[in-house]
């Protein structure tokens, strides 16, 4: 892979990224691109659209019509003429340290690029574009989701080109900061590419079956639950197996019966497991992490090949994600938080402004950690707690109102399985509050500042002071009669608050933070 970068690098060195004053069209492999593309954003939609249906009428029933298949064709005829409509109304050129590009059917719009504004150059290899050469480039900036640029279909050496002409345009026009030109000095400029870390086949297994994520396919399907349980029922009484028999008639011993739940159950789960292993390997097959001067490169994909580059000093947070199973594995998902602004919902492992090192190591976790953060050190054992009326606080906020109105219903209509319910459910919710303090604290040293939190999992934060963009600090009446504030840490990447913590405390760090941001004035732009 090494040899393919240097190949790839070299032939980009010597193509012209300017295109002048004359506008350009895409390769016309990007009307499968704009194809593909409507087609999620459809698949994505009938996802909420599905269960709304199923609830007015019986979905599985008129399956076979002849309306659903004229359906589905005027769909698919719609989004492939769709697809070649976007091709012919999308038009770029690159001018004068200037992207600028003309896009959209029934809303044109018009975006002016500067370089200067460009915070990331992601390059995507889609399966589509693989075998022709072709990439597709995404330009990422500090402000919203609206201002993100793609260019859609070029060929690999120009996308290439034009990501080292950006970065280089960048690295000569970014003035050092006084005390962070000390910190590069370590940094051998124009030096190769050199790989952090490298995630195997193994570790992308333990990745899926440690951060399953295919329950919302299951919630998708409810609609086919019914049609789905009576095949299998009637796949069990072919084979002599009644299930209403069982139940019903008690013909067999409960433990017989439970065993059979245990194994239906597990392999339900087995199956589960399985997509989300396949979801992992899919996404993050061949990734590497490495550094190139001043810069983090995540690439990955088995058939959709994706490159997302970071540089370091833009770096907001690391984040070290632990669930229950992975700690059990003495796993860690280490994140690399830059802004959030672009970020859409359920992208984050596509983002261009946060890199994911799935499933490494605990002690991998902290030797990256230190690379991207010199000296920090996450994993501490001096953690200031949060306050116990933490859980006082939210048990009387959230709990005794509906608490006290199930309760009284239960009572009133003589239902006590209600009044039961209530208990349990109140009970669970407390046990979940009680995590939830025991997790939460915070603890600084001379460069960093940490966050631990969670509840079953954990999870630990860790930022500079002087990335801090705003500090608030929030006390109510009841808090300050306890002497007891919150704190609230603004930064790029996002909001990190800690409640309930004394505000002798909480004071003190604020002029700390606040002292550090003034005395050093560094940027991390």
């Amino acid at each position: 892979m090494d040899n393919e970068n240097i190949a790839t690098n070299d032939a980009a060195s010597s193509v012209s990224v300017e295109t002048g004053s004359q506008w350009q069209r895409l390769s016309v492999i990007a009307i499968l691109y704009f194809t593909f593309s409507n087609i999620k954003n459809l698949a994505q939609g009938l996802i909420y659209v599905v269960p709304a249906l199923a609830v007015t009428a019986n979905v599985t029933d008129n399956i076979h019509s002849n309306g659903t298949y004229i359906g589905i064709a005027v769909l698919v005829l719609s989004t492939t003429m769709s697809g070649v409509v976007s091709f012919f109304m999308y038009t770029f050129r690159v001018h004068n340290a200037h992207i600028e590009i003309h896009h959209g059917v029934f809303s044109r719009r018009f975006t002016n690029l500067p370089f200067w504004r460009i915070q990331n150059v992601k390059i995507e290899h889609p399966f589509y574009y693989r075998p022709f050469g072709y990439a597709l480039v995404v330009l990422d900036t500090a402000g919203s989701a609206s201002e993100e640029a793609n260019i859609v279909a070029v060929p690999n050496d120009y996308a290439q080109a034009l990501k080292k002409q950006v970065l280089a345009f960048n690295a000569q026009n970014t003035a050092p900061q006084p005390e962070e030109s000390e910190v590069d000095a370590n940094v051998p400029h124009g030096s190769d590419e050199v790989v952090l870390n490298r995630r195997s086949i193994t570790d992308l297994i333990i990745h899926g079956i440690t951060n399953n994520r295919v329950w919302i396919l299951l919630g998708a399907a409810a609609p086919f639950y019914d049609d789905v349980f009576s095949r299998i029922s009637g796949w069990l009484a072919s084979k002599g197996l009644q299930l209403n028999q069982l139940v019903g008639e008690q013909t067999i011993a409960w433990w017989q019966f439970g065993l059979y739940a245990l194994v239906i159950v597990m392999m339900l789960m087995a199956a589960i497991a399985l997509v989300s292993v396949g979801g992992a390997l899919f996404t993050f097959y061949g990734y590497t992490l490495s550094r190139q001067d001043d810069r983090y490169i995540r690439r990955s994909g088995l058939l959709n090949k994706q490159e997302v580059s970071m540089r370091a000093s833009r770096i907001q947070m690391i984040t070290a994600k632990q669930d229950w199973l992975d700690k059990v594995l003495k796993r860690v998902n280490l994140y690399f938080e830059q802004n959030v602004s672009t970020q859409q919902h359920g992208q984050e492992l596509m983002s261009p402004n946060k890199l994911i090192v799935p499933s490494v190591t605990e002690a991998e976790a902290l030797a990256l950690a230190q690379e991207v953060m010199p000296n920090s050190s996450y994993q501490r054992h001096d953690y200031l707690s949060i306050s116990k009326r933490f859980i006082l606080h939210w048990g009387i906020v959230g709990l005794a109102v509906p608490f006290a109105l199930f309760v009284t219903v239960g009572i009133i209509t003589a239902h006590l399985d209600i009044v039961v319910m209530s208990m349990s459910v109140c009970l669970l919710l407390l046990v979940v509050i009680g995590l939830r303090w025991w997790r939460w604290g915070i603890a600084t040293d001379q460069k960093h500042i940490y966050v631990r939190r969670g509840r079953v999992g954990v999870d630990y934060l860790c930022f500079e002071p002087y990335k801090i963009q705003a500090l608030v600090i929030k006390q109510s009446i009841f808090m300050k009669r306890r002497k007891l504030a919150s704190i609230k840490f603004v930064l790029a990447s996002g909001s990190v608050t800690v409640p309930f913590l004394p505000e002798d405390y909480v004071f003190s760090l604020a002029d700390k933070v606040v002292h550090n941001v003034e005395s050093t004035q560094r940027s991390w732009m």
